[in-house]
């Protein structure tokens, strides 16, 4: 005979199945989405998703309202997974060569592992506010981790001077340039590295 406690037991393991299968699929098709968009599909429709993923395109529908939710959410998951690509440390010190070079290394390793995710959210984000929001998050963070990085250096300036230091310094290490220069112009990274490093080093007065 099964108690009471025992059918509580059991109830509870199914509902903690369940949640950790919904889980698994929910995970699953994020990381689909993300792989589609870096095959080049900016706006994965359900239905590609639903045939890798072996998932009917309802149950797709049970876990997400729409696409824009559902690109969302995959966009999300990729900036949590790629976090650790973005990490400096000791950020803001050391020498300003050696800053440089963690920074301009760090932001080619994080354009090489989230820069089709990147391309799909710019290119989604005209039409989406919650993609639009994400991206201007994405911005701001970058920007700041330039302020950051090189405090040394904008302290010592003031004003309108500080500010116009801290722009051209941020378009040029965002992701949308290293995009220009990896995508467009063909740059290898080392390449790149260096173009950016010597931007870098003319804005802030150190040597290449």
């Amino acid at each position: 005979m099964i108690t009471i406690d025992e059918s509580e037991e059991r109830a509870g393991e199914q509902v903690d199945g369940r949640a950790a299968r919904r889980e698994r699929n929910v995970n699953a098709v994020l990381d689909i989405v993300i792989e589609l968009f870096t095959e080049g599909e900016l706006f994965p429709t359900v239905e590609q998703i639903s045939k890798r993923s072996g998932l009917s395109v309802r149950s797709i529908y049970r876990y997400f309202a729409d696409p824009a939710e559902l690109h969302d959410a995959a966009i999300k998951r990729h900036r949590e997974l790629s976090e650790p690509l973005a990490h400096l440390p000791s950020i803001g010190r050391g020498s300003l060569a050696k800053r440089v070079e963690d920074f301009v290394t760090m932001r080619l390793r994080l354009y090489e592992g989230v820069g089709a995710a990147y391309r799909a959210t710019v290119h989604n984000a005209p039409r989406h506010p919650r993609m639009r929001d994400e991206l201007a998050r994405n911005r701001t963070d970058l920007r700041a981790q330039f302020e950051r990085q090189f405090a040394p250096e904008l302290s010592s300036l003031k004003g309108v001077e500080r500010d116009a230091v801290v722009a051209a310094g941020d378009v040029l290490t965002q992701l949308d340039s290293i995009d220009l220069l990896r995508r467009h112009r063909q740059l290898s990274v080392a390449e790149a590295v260096a173009a950016l490093r010597a931007g870098l080093c003319s804005l802030l007065g150190g040597d290449r």
